[in-house]
């Protein structure tokens, strides 16, 4: 299979320090599929070292016209070899090939072009005009520079998406960066090193992209004086962790956390096959691995029972398959632990006295593999753990409510707001309730919000800053002010 072992450090591709190596997991399978370098806290240090050169010695934060034409072949390249970053993608994190031909690997290229185009047409000057002043008459202006070197820390679940939502436009804007992809998913990480190496004429030291096995080892990353930004996506657990490392420097951060996000019906929708479709589709592409997926299902008790059986007659459809057969709509949750975890969630929902009416249980006829059923939990109070917390699994909770403002009560009784969605037969109505939610973004009547040009991020604990559009371009620039005497 075509893949990249060797971490990618200073423009060379290189094995760790001392040689170490660790395996790589087919989560269909449970097989080895090959290994990838175990960094050290030299290479860190090494990758950290050669992203500061970069930065401070060479034209890369000054040149948007390098920076445009090195992105443009990364670009290039990456599309010469879709097909085998999908096959790397189905086998490393068990995607399907439904999924890499929209979320996982073919939509995610788009952002290349997109930040391109803000690099070039960017207002990098304002001019803010003469103005007297406590010196006298002088002439004002503002500039844009790039932040510095950034540290990027990236899951497992949609890998290419976030590796390039977090390394492109940092590289747009003029950053160097260090990528650590996470350790259960190195090698479409790895990949953008080959192709960087063999394709571009990206400067030593603009990327660097370093691997390990364990999910601590950059800390490094968060605590070094010479990072001048640290980008996270993850918990929001570790999120806190992070931030509070990077206190110590006042290290700026960009953090994209967790999620528990509402999907609400309201009792004018006609028939509840779209909404189906919808809780059924989001648990399928990624197999309910998404923090951005609505996995609160809040249902007016007037059509409580009829919007279950079409929901649950819906997931019932999506049965958990082979990731590499083109039929298969959903594939297997990441790893054993993952599993574990979604396990020990639908098990708390039933000891607090919810009812599992679809799924909760690891599929028959798969021997291997970290497959679980679709599940969709009713019977749920918004206090139960399974309405508070995020499962990072294929499990959907159905929550009753009376009216439209004990909807918007219920969705906002979260510690997250990250996304959402409204279903209403009337769209002025489903947008007046979108409004009340207190969440990042909002998906009405079925509406499709992600792209490369839409920011996305959370409000709450769900994180801080915006990622993509060009909010997320802007994250990674200063503002300098300037006055000089007419």
């Amino acid at each position: 299979m075509w893949h990249e072992e060797r971490l990618f450090i200073n423009g060379e591709l290189r094995d760790a320090d001392g040689g170490a190596t660790f395996d790589n997991i087919n989560p269909a399978t449970e097989e080895v599929i090959g290994v990838s370098a175990d960094a050290s806290q030299q290479d860190f240090d090494d990758a950290i070292t050669a992203a500061r050169s970069a930065f401070d010695l060479g034209d890369w934060s000054t040149d948007v016209s390098l920076r445009v034409r090195c992105l443009e072949q990364l670009h290039d390249a990456l599309q010469d070899h879709v097909e085998e970053l999908s096959a790397l993608t189905v086998a490393e994190v068990g995607a399907t090939q439904m999924a890499c031909s929209s979320i996982q690997v073919v939509e995610p290229l788009k952002i290349i072009p997109f930040y391109i185009d803000v690099a070039q047409n960017y207002e990098w000057r304002t001019d803010l005009g003469i103005s007297e002043t406590l010196g006298g008459e002088c002439q004002r202006w503002v500039e844009k520079e790039p932040v510095g070197v950034l540290a990027a820390i990236t899951p497992w679940n949609v890998p290419n998406q976030i590796n390039l939502a977090k390394i492109i436009p940092a590289l747009a804007a003029g950053c160097s960066v260090v990528l650590k992809p996470a350790p259960d998913t190195p090698w479409t990480g790895l990949a953008l090193g080959k192709l960087i190496a063999e394709h571009t004429d990206f400067p030593p030291g603009v990327i660097n992209i370093v691997t390990a096995s364990d999910p601590a080892a950059g800390s490094i990353l968060t605590t070094d004086d010479r990072v001048d930004m640290i980008s996270f996506t993850g918990s929001t657990e570790t999120g806190k962790k992070v931030m509070e490392a990077a206190s110590g420097n006042i290290t700026k951060v960009f953090l994209e956390l967790g999620g528990k996000s509402a999907l609400i019906v309201l009792d004018d929708v006609e028939d509840f096959s779209m909404v189906a479709a919808t809780a059924a589709f989001g648990m399928a592409t990624v197999c309910g691995q998404g923090c951005a997926l609505s996995t609160r299902l809040l249902l007016p008790h007037s059509r409580y029972e009829e919007a279950v059986e079409a929901i649950a007659n819906m997931m019932g459809a999506v049965p958990p398959g082979d990731p590499s057969d083109a039929g298969t709509m959903m594939g297997p949750l990441i790893s054993a632990r993952q599993r574990d975890r979604v396990e020990r969630y639908v098990q708390s929902a039933i000891d607090e006295g919810a009812k599992v009416v679809c799924g909760g249980k690891r599929p028959e006829g798969f021997n291997r593999g970290f497959f679980y059923e679709p599940t969709l939990i009713t019977d749920v109070d918004n206090s139960m753990t399974v309405a508070q917390e995020e499962i990072f699994g294929p499990v959907l909770v159905a929550i009753p409510f009376d009216d439209d403002d004990d909807a918007i009560r219920i969705a906002n009784d979260s510690i997250y707001g990250l996304s959402g969605a409204v279903f209403s037969g009337d769209d002025q109505r489903a947008i007046s309730v979108a409004k009340r939610v207190r969440t990042g973004t909002m998906s009405i009547n079925g509406g499709v919000w992600y792209g490369a040009d839409v920011p996305f991020g959370g409000y709450k604990q769900s994180g801080i800053g915006r990622e993509m559009g060009v909010a997320g371009f802007e994250e990674h620039l200063e503002t300098k002010a300037f006055s000089k005497p007419t």
